[in-house]
């Protein structure tokens, strides 16, 4: 082995031992686990608005011909061949829609697999109920679905199911704040699904 190489090599173990380098190292991995973090978010929130945009129209066009019987059925039917897309999605999105046929009433931190959990449950009260709690609790998707799975709708008093009720959820808004503050970069833009969520909402953005 040159001199040479030698030098690279100790060099090489001197950084990876230096203090200095341990830090810059684990901001780098911070830095790409939040991008990867942010791209993931910003592609589910516009997974979730394409799904409802599907389902609203495709409902729309079934009202059009609702005198015709089966004209749903054949309707999912050349759909499926001619998008690619499994006649359950379909259902699904359209079964989406009619949950939630208020663009508004969805919320930037749920994901679609939130929203297949609480899609799920016919009764309004009910799924508003682990909507709210999943929100105010930052709930995964999979916490979602074992507390439906446990029943904590039937084993909470109504007395409680009033006060989550009466608990003020983020709005929308809010969470595009707090994107914009702790995980947006300086120089990027908005993504479109904060776009859409941001012309959704109410309040001022902080």
């Amino acid at each position: 082995m040159s001199k040479n190489t030698m030098h690279l090599v100790q060099t090489k173990g001197l950084i990876r031992t230096d203090k200095n380098y341990k830090n810059l190292l684990q901001e780098l991995k911070s830095i790409i686990a939040k991008g990867q973090l942010r791209a993931y978010k910003a592609v589910d929130n516009i997974k979730v608005q394409t799904y409802w945009q599907i389902g609203e129209r495709i409902v729309r066009e079934e009202l059009k011909y609702k005198n015709r019987a089966d004209y749903g059925k054949y309707l999912i039917d050349n759909l499926t061949v001619d998008l690619g897309i499994k006649r359950q999605r379909l259902y699904e999105f359209i079964q989406f829609y009619r949950a939630y046929p208020i663009v508004r009433a969805l919320h930037g931190q749920l994901s679609w697999y939130h929203y297949l959990c609480l899609i799920k449950i016919t009764d309004d009260k009910e799924r508003s109920f682990y909507q709210n709690q999943a929100i105010l609790n930052s709930w995964s998707y999979r916490k979602l679905q074992g507390q439906i799975k446990n029943n904590l709708y039937e084993n909470t008093s109504q007395k409680e199911i009033e006060e989550i009720f009466k608990a003020k959820l983020p709005p929308v808004n809010k969470y595009i704040g707090y994107y914009r503050r702790n995980r947006q970069y300086e120089h990027e833009k908005d993504t479109i699904g904060l776009i859409i969520c941001r012309e959704a909402g109410k309040e001022e953005i902080v």
